[in-house]
């Protein structure tokens, strides 16, 4: 995500007006990929992915020369537009205001029963992600839209397997114990959980808020209370709109919460959208709501989601 953040910063127009690079050094470069021998596909020569990370846009330093292959403007053609998601059908917020309607969801959610964690257990996570930036066994996806679903195990030694499969593929990794994600504050205070959410990167607005809780979210298990300060914390915020009820892209349907945001480099609309008799977070998503800099796609358009299916602790994994 962080890698996100910083490739969406570099494409932002505002930021300077010189170009990318020329159409003769995009040229040159690409000519140089193209003419290097391409690395056997077998699973020891992909390069291993990292867990718990937005894999999907790893390739961001392949982004100079995407002029030549489909995303950027180019002065020479205009490609065609880059595949992306129907928009969610947001409603105009109006009636009670996000921040009471975030309260009284925190009070539901302190009421449920927290997840019975032992000692010896693994910690499951099942999501599904899609990405403009969508790298798929080393090629980029821009034709279509093309959605991966991730399950991470967190075993107690602190190794971790992940397994990717998406339409037609399947990957499946083993990692070593590594750096482990910080653990939430216990309390679960609003001003805790919101240091906590945003100590995993910049910024202190709404939109990094909601980024970063979305990045939590894959790989750690909130208790009812953290849960609840979670939503405290979001309702602390100016600019945080209420859009109704909505169904995420697996059908559930959950409270729309959403901020208008420059957070990455350019305009956008984040949305998180909470089951409504849990406070627990189903999904994120970013839609880009006023300019695309440099990137081939129509305004509106999302740029990523991610689903939050599942998580819980087993012995399994």
């Amino acid at each position: 995500m962080r890698d996100t953040d910083r490739l969406l910063r570099g494409l932002d127009p505002a930021r300077n007006s010189t170009p990318v690079m020329t159409d003769a050094e995009a040229e040159a470069l690409l000519a140089r990929i193209t003419a290097t021998p391409r690395q056997p596909s077998s699973s020891r020569a992909r390069t291993r992915r990292r867990p718990l990370v937005w894999t999907a846009a790893v390739a961001v330093t392949a982004m100079a020369v995407v002029g030549g292959i489909g995303l950027l403007d180019s002065p020479v053609q205009t490609p065609a537009y880059a595949a992306t998601p129907a928009p969610l059908h947001l409603q105009d917020p109006a009636g009670t205001p996000a921040a009471q309607l975030l309260r009284q969801l925190a009070s539901k959610a302190e009421q449920q029963t927290a997840p019975a964690a032992r000692q010896d257990a693994t910690a499951h996570f099942a999501y599904e992600m899609w990405s403009l930036f969508t790298t798929i066994d080393g090629k980029r996806v821009t034709s279509e839209v093309v959605p991966q679903r991730y399950e991470t195990w967190h075993r107690p030694d602190g190794s971790t397997r992940q397994v990717i499969t998406w339409d037609g593929g399947r990957e499946a990794d083993d990692f070593p114990a590594g750096e482990q994600p910080a653990r939430p504050p216990i309390g679960g205070g609003a001003q805790a959980m919101k240091d906590w959410v945003l100590s995993q990167g910049d910024g202190r607005g709404a939109g990094a808020f909601l980024s970063r809780l979305n990045e939590r979210a894959l790989n750690t298990i909130l208790s009812p209370r953290q849960q609840a300060g979670a939503l405290r914390a979001l309702a602390t915020f100016d600019g945080v709109e209420y859009h109704g009820t909505v169904r995420d892209r697996s059908g559930r349907p959950g409270m729309a919460f959403s901020t208008d945001s420059d957070f990455g480099g350019l305009p956008k609309k984040q949305t998180v959208i909470f089951a409504p008799d849990t406070g627990k977070l189903l999904a994120y998503e970013e839609m880009l709501t006023k300019d695309a800099g440099a990137l081939n796609v129509k305004i509106p358009s999302v740029t990523e989601y991610v689903t939050h299916l599942d998580h819980g602790y087993t012995r399994g994994g």
